[in-house]
């Protein structure tokens, strides 16, 4: 999947009115590789408290990351609201999952960034979470995998290769669907079955949480990247944006 760059971003949402219905999920692959004209298309767009945060970063990667991830989810909010992308506003649920103030059509979204890449989800009539992350070398999948998965994904961790960021983007979209994050332990939810292609499915169950359904895909968009998505609530139709 082609990544898309700040004036490609602009050019398909100006002007242009897209509609996400209760069947679709729609993702988006953003690029956070940009030069000075390109990262204006998505800074004049920041409010002053996105500036300061993404001017807070040291590293450039890090700041064009920031810049990325809410510039271009302003832009591409707009397509679908009506709305300016400058005049969006954003409100942050108990757990710090943003959602938008104020729009007529209540839209779910949800982003993740990794390396050059910033993935965006947009759902309506149920919460979505996204997760995209680049392979790594020189970290201890094994060790980190014990402290964090339960004993059904370490066993199934232990005979597969590259098997760890496919367990660790499925458990993030799972909890950032849910907007509790990281509140809810990762040993708390078990993916066994959806990355061994028997389900799509799970019923998550853990303290302080109501029992509830989550669809659960594993995308492949990028080279050494594993990415994954999650809506609660029945099956969707991934929709790679754009359509056209």
């Amino acid at each position: 999947m082609l990544a898309l760059s700040p004036g490609q971003v602009r050019e398909i949402t100006f002007n242009r009115t897209r509609k996400c219905d209760a069947r679709h999920l729609h993702v988006w692959l953003l690029s956070a590789r940009m030069n000075a004209a390109e990262r204006d298309i998505y800074q004049r767009v920041l409010s002053g408290d996105e500036r300061a945060r993404s001017d807070q970063y040291v590293f450039e990667i890090d700041r064009a990351r920031s810049i990325t991830a809410r510039g271009g989810l302003r832009w591409l909010l707009s397509s679908y609201t009506g709305v300016p992308p400058h005049a969006l506003v954003f409100e942050e649920g108990d757990y710090g999952k943003p959602s938008v103030r104020g729009t007529s059509i209540h839209h779910e979204f949800n982003v993740s960034h990794s390396g050059d890449y910033i993935l965006i989800g947009i759902t309506t009539g149920a919460q979505c979470g996204v997760d995209i992350e680049g392979s790594r070398a020189h970290i201890s999948e094994q060790s980190i995998g014990e402290s964090f998965f339960c004993p059904r994904e370490i066993q199934w961790l232990r005979q597969t290769e590259k098997g760890f960021f496919r367990l660790w983007t499925i458990k993030e979209a799972i909890l950032k669907a849910v907007g509790h994050g990281l509140s809810i332990p990762l040993s708390d939810v078990d993916v066994t079955d959806i990355v061994e292609g028997r389900a799509s499915m799970i019923s998550l169950k853990v303290s302080g949480l109501a029992s509830q359904p989550l669809w659960l895909q594993e995308l492949k968009l990028v080279d050494d990247y594993a990415t994954a998505v999650a809506v609660v609530g029945a099956a969707r139709e991934i929709r790679l944006m754009p359509e056209d």
